[in-house]
């Protein structure tokens, strides 16, 4: 097993954050060779990204919080 694709205790608890953060986008885990990548999809139709994937889990909250919100016209 890689350990390396499993997320460190902090990156699971600010992932249960941005989860709660972001309920528009379902956030989840996939591991790759050597590291874990976090992929958020938009569950509902509207502005922002369709799906985002880094394995960056600040970058991720980074460009969720910069999308538009639903109802906002850009």
């Amino acid at each position: 097993m890689d350990l390396a694709a499993i997320p460190n205790p902090d990156d699971v608890a600010e992932l249960d954050a941005a989860r709660r953060d972001f309920p528009g986008y379902q956030i989840e885990v996939e591991p790759r060779p050597g590291r874990c990548s976090f992929v958020a999809r938009r569950t509902q139709p509207g502005p922002g990204p369709h799906t985002l994937i880094t394995s960056d889990l600040t970058e991720l909250r980074a460009e969720l919080a910069a999308a538009p919100a639903a109802g906002e016209r850009s």
